[in-house]
């Protein structure tokens, strides 16, 4: 049998998809948790019914070896990385305030149909910046320069998703990672702009996975003006579970991501804590004894521009019947003040769902979040944009985007910043 989310062939009879964790037996909508991309990451990235964004293709094994799809100015020499250790951000106090630019304006980046376009936030100036129709997921830079998106080839073993960099306007496309090393996913930019993380599955840890044996997912990081890639971590012991999203932290320095396993709700974002000896813990745990819910459950999807402010997914299992509950939030970590700023109860229907959260590339202050405002006809799917402020206003952006085969993906966008 195969997949009714992720189309993958899966053993015949079993209840959740082993590879992107689907309940068999439920529909398919769109919810609000994201991973993948997008969103950023890269995105925010909208799910299945079951709210779990599980990067399906750390199952497929298989990459051709070889085959670089048609762009030159490859690199991934792979070497140890020396990093210095920060402190963990969940210490910082009183962040630095960054003032809102005066030099740059803000437009919306956003995955449709496996191309990446652009748009004004009041619709206007809709551009396509790639023609390949085969981008899964992609990253904007802090400075709004450049972006890095992860391109996929094949189908099932014969998948393979390799990282590609270029300008924020669509020219100077360039090769980062080589395919035959392995399937790569999670494209985000370090607080710099001198770094693109990203996850890798090595061919020996996709055998393992295809063999139902643990295996390992690695942390990696390529040096823009080096063209080098280093290796930060190993993340082990893995098995029925994938890591969507990578978050650097631009107040503390330490990486933060989603891991996933195969129920609902199943993800934990976790703390990398960059060093001479990383380590990677528990950052926000499930709670389990909250009155009236079985369940509360967190998924990242991102930190405002100066570190201040953390933006994720709520999602809750009530003990009654209603189904499950998801609010889109944000934190102040010098507090631990949580605001939510938009909610829903997941039902059949996926309009009216919140559909990624992330804060402003312009103003700190300020935050977007997108929500299903039309499903169909056929798979085009339309989501309209919201801001707001930490003051507590909020509003509709003006901005609506249809996006075809969104019942299959997720929604991944990113604000992007662009000089006036």
């Amino acid at each position: 049998m195969f997949c009714r989310n992720c189309g993958k062939q899966i053993e015949e009879g079993r209840k959740f998809c082993p590879f992107c964790g689907a309940d068999q037996a439920a529909p398919v909508a769109v919810a609000g948790a994201q991973p993948p991309p997008g969103g950023n990451k890269r995105g925010m990235k909208t799910a299945t019914i079951v709210i779990i964004v599980i990067v399906a293709v750390l199952v497929l094994a298989g990459a051709a070896v070889g085959i670089y799809f048609g762009v030159t100015g490859s690199s991934d020499n792979s070497k140890p990385v020396t990093s210095t250790g920060t402190k963990p951000s969940s210490s910082k106090l009183n962040p630095t305030p960054v003032e809102p630019s005066t030099a740059k304006v803000e437009k919306i980046a956003y995955l449709n149909n496996k191309d990446i376009y652009v748009v004004n936030l009041d619709g206007t100036g809709r551009q396509m910046l790639t023609n390949r129709a085969d981008i899964v997921d992609f990253a904007v830079s802090p400075t709004g320069a450049m972006m890095a998106f992860v391109a996929e080839k094949g189908s099932g073993q014969n998948t393979q998703h390799v990282i590609f960099k270029m300008n924020a306007d669509g020219t100077g496309v360039s090769q980062v990672t080589l395919p035959e090393k392995g399937i790569v996913d999670n494209p985000a930019f370090d607080p710099t702009g001198k770094y693109i993380y990203f996850t890798r599955v090595t061919p020996q840890d996709q055998a393992n996975i295809q063999a139902g044996k643990p295996f390992s997912t690695g942390f990696e990081r390529y040096n823009i003006a080096a063209n080098s890639v280093d290796h930060i971590y190993s993340y082990g012991g893995m098995q029925e579970e994938s890591i969507s999203g990578i978050f650097p932290d631009p107040d503390g320095g330490n990486l933060y991501f989603n891991r996933y396993g195969s129920d609902f709700p199943s993800s934990i974002p976790y703390e990398l804590t960059l060093g001479a000896s990383p380590t990677a813990t528990v950052y926000m745990p499930m709670v389990t004894n909250s009155p009236g819910f079985t369940v509360i459950a967190y998924q990242l999807t991102g930190f405002s521009m100066d570190g201040a402010y953390l933006t994720y997914f709520k999602q809750a299992l009530a003990t009654d019947a209603s189904g499950p509950q998801i609010s889109a939030c944000y934190k102040l970590l010098s507090t631990g003040e949580e605001t939510s700023v938009a909610s829903y109860t997941q039902s059949q229907s996926s309009q009216g769902n919140v559909a990624g959260m992330q804060f402003s590339s312009v103003d700190t202050n300020k935050y977007y979040y997108s929500k299903v405002a039309a499903v169909g006809p056929g798979s085009a799917w339309t989501f309209d944009f919201y801001k707001g402020t930490t003051n507590g206003t909020q509003s509709a952006a003006g901005l609506s985007v249809t996006v075809a085969n969104a019942e299959n993906t997720d929604f991944i966008w990113h604000p992007l910043a662009v000089q006036k």
